[in-house]
């Protein structure tokens, strides 16, 4: 199978279609996270999960694939919202404790690992 024949058959893919969404939701939440949360740490942090994280847990993790593309959309919107809300929580909580650049980068590494296992539990 050539490559534009593999790149062909991705752009069709369920795979695609989380990816793309996650992108996306990444990309268009940047204004939104900028103006709204109070640390530029948390807005970079937030689209990484995002864009990143979530198409990873998806191809890495996720062992029940969807069989359609708008079943990929719903279930990468809503993993975005989750990974969303679960940084911002364990953030917040860290920051009260510890600081800010602690509170970053524990609800980061937090997050990303509490969706890998949140996706291996769910399946």
């Amino acid at each position: 199978m050539s490559a534009l024949s593999r790149f062909r058959s991705w752009l069709g893919s369920v795979d695609f279609a989380v990816t793309t969404t996650s992108v996306v939701v990444a990309l268009a939440g940047v204004s939104l996270v900028f103006s709204h949360v109070p640390g530029e740490r948390d807005a970079f942090a937030l689209v990484i999960l995002a864009g990143v994280a979530v198409p990873n847990i998806y191809a890495d993790s996720w062992t029940e694939r969807l069989d359609s593309r708008l079943a990929g959309v719903a279930w990468a919107l809503a993993a975005c919202g989750a990974v969303g809300a679960c940084y911002l929580l364990v953030a917040t909580v860290v920051r009260a404790v510890a600081g800010e650049t602690a509170a970053t980068v524990t609800g980061l590494v937090v997050t990303w690992l509490l969706g890998l296992v949140a996706s291996r539990a769910m399946t």
